[in-house]
């Protein structure tokens, strides 16, 4: 070892001062102790090191000059031999590339000399092919490495059939234990579904009739909470209009509050016996009586409704005919029954009540030539709340309680109704009941004349109230908004034509269809509507409209009764700008119109200022701006059109784009306006050139967008039309400038190309140059060691064990560079990589090599990624060695080797809880030479992290490093995954320690 004083003189010595002749490098080669060959290019062998034919069972004078396959041909005896394949397609690549090919462990079986028994012996090989090229970049040779890894091949080999034995075994006594375990669980299981449903029936039945039970109670409270404040209303209404000096519009309005009121107190009756019914607390009271005379005195009630709307109205019935009936009931069921027929038969219709007798029963028959029933819902009208017309477009109000009420009463009287066709194309309901009462029945006396409430209550129902010409036409003044005011409801009608006519101009419409022929002959400011209404419903009616070009922007306010969220969501999203619920009061109604109003006339006027400032934009704008007819006519054109293609706008109006467009881009202009009218795209640009007046060319920017009418149909072209002359003239002298800066650019490349090729052909010789000393000094040392360690000074031998650790360290800086150099100019292959087997078989390999370190590993089983195998093993080396060493002073060494879904992409992370890293030092951790700890606490070369970083950027992916000091610390990447690969599965168990 030498003093400071003579390393420094050494140093400073010129190469002038040293003469030396060139080595023999044929020598220098045969004497190399790893096993290689010399290759031409036409793969015959020039050179072999005395390693390699020691491995081979060989000689060197019986492979000089010969084709490499024809020595090592594959094993006859084996049909699977693929090594002649392998390791020519490796060679090949190698001549196509100009690039070193490392290839996996190959089975290549070698041939026995004759001396030696002759045949095959099996080997098992990992070959690396790396070229030599010449200054100008050519192949010249190629060297071919192999190290013999037989013995480790077969020892894994033993290994695994003697775990597969003993897994088999496990796995069949597992597999029968698990059966019997999930054929006993899948039973147990069964059983305690089918007693869950068994309770869940029992619960829900019991939970069904309390319901029952409570719909019941509560029909019955919300009907008697009714009927008192109803009472409270009817009684104070009828003694105001029993005062005849009562003035005509207050007597009008307590007309309506009193018809609505009795409506209201009926529909409440109607919920109270339906309560009764289906609770079964409705008592019967039997008289005796002659059922002929009551039928036609209950008949009798609509004669004069029948003369009014023109029915041909014939009731038929015997003289008499005595039975055993609850009266009250019997009129209940006959005035709904008639109701029913006088609702549906219309005006000018026909309808028949039929008595008869036969076999002790009663039969009433009541007929009409109305739209009839389907026959499906001949069963369904009898169910309570059941309607035929239940849409919002029905023509007849009504809650769907009077059949179910006619059907129960009837049953009660232990008879039966049903419905037929009846042959005038109506409906023909029959009713059927016994002419005497049950056995034991005690019968009372006759009672007085029959309650004329109920037939009163009916007959108000049916006959439409007076209506009330004033305010029905609101204001007179023209300048005053219009409302239209769309509602079947006649007092509703009036009322809140009365309530808007006192503001503005009113029309109204008794339902949709009117209201919709109204509108569109007198195209109003706003439109009151309600939904349900015959013929054409609320919610129709706004949808036609809405098709209308004049009426699509008429603010619509929607009222009504029904308590349908999702309507009312509807049509606020779609069409409809306000939704009031009945009841409303005036002071609301009058605030919602009042708004809505204000907000059109201010969308209109903010409408006339809009296209005021389009016309100031369209004539003064920057670029060229027209309006085209589909058939390419000049409609409107600003000035600055006219100024880029020098005509008047005169002379321009009266031509067609077509005629001033170069021929060579008229079809690329069509094509694309044809596209546009198809519907195939929303707008098109391109650039063209116009003919100007003057006749030179003129290059333009063109932007052409469709404008369509209401129905969709093409109206004209919004064009503009931008001067780019100057633009194009510089583009050329631009492009010239491209091709001759791409040219500089191309040789320059070429320049770098060789200078590469230079230096991967220089690290690679340098770094097999340089290892072949490093071999020898460091294996000289050890042979010393051996040989005269016990007779070397202590001091000697302390230099020598560091002459080993410089040399050791040496060898490990110049893999590395190699590495690094390799990762940065390789050329990257694309395969799927199982990254969870690679790191397990990484974590196993280290705990072999260092058994005192034992280490807990947890790998995420499933973690796939696409890339070169060999660039991503060099990543996970890396990663996992460095936190396998920086674990070493830890208590419980924990490995973590996860993914992670963030940002739409997946990390794969190596975790460990060792000595960490403060953050503030994390710039420099993949930097080349970088180092956080000293060299005698955590040994290393400092290229790792470069080199991992460089891979995971070749690969189109990021890095990134977290940790703290003491705490351990993370690395986490990105790299392509496979195609159709799934999100990342849930971290498996851990494993047990490595």
């Amino acid at each position: 070892m030498s003093s400071p004083t003579e390393a420094g003189s050494a140093t400073s010595r010129t190469p002038r001062e040293h003469s030396f002749a060139p080595p023999d490098f044929q020598a220098l080669f045969e004497c190399i102790p790893t096993p290689c060959l010399a290759l031409d290019p036409e793969l015959r062998v020039i050179a072999v090191s005395s390693a390699y034919t020691e491995a081979t069972l060989t000689r060197r004078e019986d492979m000089l000059g010969r084709d490499m396959f024809d020595i090592f041909p594959d094993n006859p005896d084996d049909p699977a031999a693929d090594g002649v394949h392998n390791l020519r397609a490796s060679l090949e690549r190698v001549l196509q590339t100009g690039q070193p090919d490392l290839m996996p462990v190959q089975k290549y079986d070698i041939r026995r000399p004759p001396e030696q028994g002759g045949g095959f012996e099996v080997r098992y090989w990992t070959p690396i092919n790396t070229p030599v090229l010449d200054a100008e970049g050519r192949l010249r040779y190629i060297i071919h490495k192999a190290e013999d890894v037989t013995e480790f091949v077969m020892l894994r080999e033993q290994k695994l059939e003697q775990s597969r034995i003993t897994d088999s075994l496990r796995q069949q006594a597992e597999k029968m234990e698990a059966d019997i375990y999930a054929r006993s669980k899948t039973i147990a299981e069964n059983n305690l579904r089918l007693h869950q449903a068994n309770a869940e029936l029992a619960r829900l039945y019991e939970k069904t009739r309390e319901l029952d039970e409570l719909k019941t109670q509560f029909f019955a409270n919300i009907s008697h909470e009714l009927r008192t404040p109803l009472t409270l209303i009817l009684g104070p209404v009828g003694k105001h209009l029993a005062d005849p000096d009562l003035a005509p519009a207050l007597r009008r309005d307590l007309e309506v509050v009193e018809r609505n009121a009795r409506m209201l107190y009926r529909h409440v009756n109607d919920l109270l016996d339906v309560a009764k019914l289906e609770a079964g607390r409705m008592v019967m009271h039997y008289t005796e009586g002659d059922l002929a005379h009551l039928t036609r005195v209950i008949a009798s009630h609509f004669d004069s409704l029948a003369e009014g709307r023109r029915v041909r109205y014939v009731v038929t019935t015997p003289p008499d005919l005595t039975a055993q009936v609850d009266a009250e009931k019997y009129q209940r069921i006959l005035l709904n029954l008639l109701s029913n027929a006088f609702k549906f038969a219309g005006d000018g219709g026909a309808i028949q009540l039929r008595l008869t007798a036969a076999g002790g029963q009663a039969r009433i028959e009541v007929e009409d030539n109305g739209p009839g029933i389907p026959e499906a819902m001949r069963e369904q009208v009898f169910e309570p709340f059941r309607q035929v017309e239940g849409g919002s477009s029905r023509h007849h109000g009504g809650t769907g309680l009077g059949l179910a009420i006619v059907r129960e009463l009837a049953q009660l009287h232990g008879g039966s109704v049903r419905i037929d066709a009846a042959p005038s194309g109506g409906a023909l309901f029959i009713l059927e009941l016994p002419l005497l009462a049950p056995p034991g029945t005690q019968l009372q006396a006759q009672g007085e004349a029959l309650p004329g409430d109920l037939s009163r209550q009916a007959l108000e129902e049916l006959q439409p109230p007076p209506a009330s010409p004033e305010h029905r036409q609101g204001r007179a003044d023209a300048a005053l908004p219009l409302v239209l005011v769309v509602e079947d409801n006649p007092d509703m009608n009036a009322f809140i034509c009365e309530a808007l006519g006192r503001h503005y101009r009113v029309a109204s419409a008794r339902d949709g269809q009117e209201g919709l022929e109204m509108a569109c002959r007198q195209t109003p400011d706003l439109i009151v509507s309600d939904v349900m209404m015959p013929r054409l419903s609320g919610d129709r009616m706004v949808q036609a409209l809405r098709q209308e070009p004049a009426l699509a922007g008429v603010p619509v306010v929607i009222l009504t009764a029904k308590a349908d969220e999702d309507l009312r969501i509807r049509l606020l999203q779609d069409s409809v700008q306000d939704f009031l619920n009945k009841p409303f009061s005036v002071e609301e109604l009058l605030a919602r119109v009042g708004s809505l109003l204000a907000e059109r006339l201010q969308a209109a006027d903010l409408l006339r200022q809009s296209e005021k400032r389009f016309r100031a934009t369209f004539s003064q704008a920057a670029v060229g701006m027209a309006h085209v007819a589909p058939d390419g006519r000049w409609l409107l054109v600003n000035q600055r059109l006219c100024d880029i293609i020098g005509y008047a706008r005169e002379e321009l109006l009266g031509r067609t784009f077509q005629e001033i467009t170069h021929p060579d881009d008229l079809y690329s202009d069509l094509e694309q306006m044809h596209r546009l009218l198809a519907g195939e795209i929303d707008s098109y640009a391109m650039e063209k050139r116009y003919r100007h007046r003057d006749g030179h060319l003129v290059w333009i920017n063109l932007t052409v967008s469709l404008v369509r009418a209401a129905d969709g149909s093409p109206e004209y072209f919004i064009a503009a039309v931008e001067d780019i002359q100057r633009r194009k003239e510089a583009e050329g002298e631009i492009h010239r400038l491209n091709a001759d800066l791409e040219r500089r650019v191309e040789e320059r490349t070429a320049e770098l190309r060789a200078a590469n090729r230079e230096l991967d052909s220089f690290a690679h010789a340098v770094s097999h140059d340089l290892r072949a000393p490093l071999r020898a000094i460091t294996g000289f040392s050890r042979a010393i060691i051996e040989d005269y360690g016990t007779a070397l000074p202590a001091e000697a031998r302390e230099f020598l064990d560091h002459i080993i650790a410089s040399g050791q360290q040496m060898g490990a800086l110049i893999e590395g560079l190699l590495t690094l150099s390799r990762s940065s100019r390789e050329e990257l292959r694309r395969d799927d990589i199982d990254l969870s087997a690679l790191a397990r078989r990484i974590l196993e390999e280290l705990a072999r090599s260092e058994p005192g370190h034992r280490v807990a590993w947890q790998v995420e089983d499933g973690l796939v990624a696409r890339g070169d195998i060999r660039m991503i093993e060099v990543v996970l080396r890396n990663l996992l060695g460095n936190a396998w060493k920086y674990t070493a002073r830890t208590a419980a060494p924990l490995i973590r080797v996860h993914a992670r879904r963030q940002e739409k992409q997946i990390q794969f992370c190596i975790a460990d809880n060792g000595a960490g890293f403060d953050m503030a030092q994390v710039g420099k951790l993949f930097q080349p030479f970088q180092r956080l700890h000293r060299q005698d606490e955590f040994p290393g070369i400092g290229i790792g992290l470069a080199t991992v970083q460089r891979v995971v950027h070749r690969h189109g992916g990021s890095i990134e490093a977290r940790g703290e000091a003491g705490h351990g610390a993370s690395f986490c990447f990105t790299l392509p995954l496979p195609e159709n690969e799934p999100a990342p599965p849930a971290p498996s168990t851990p494993a047990a320690p490595g």
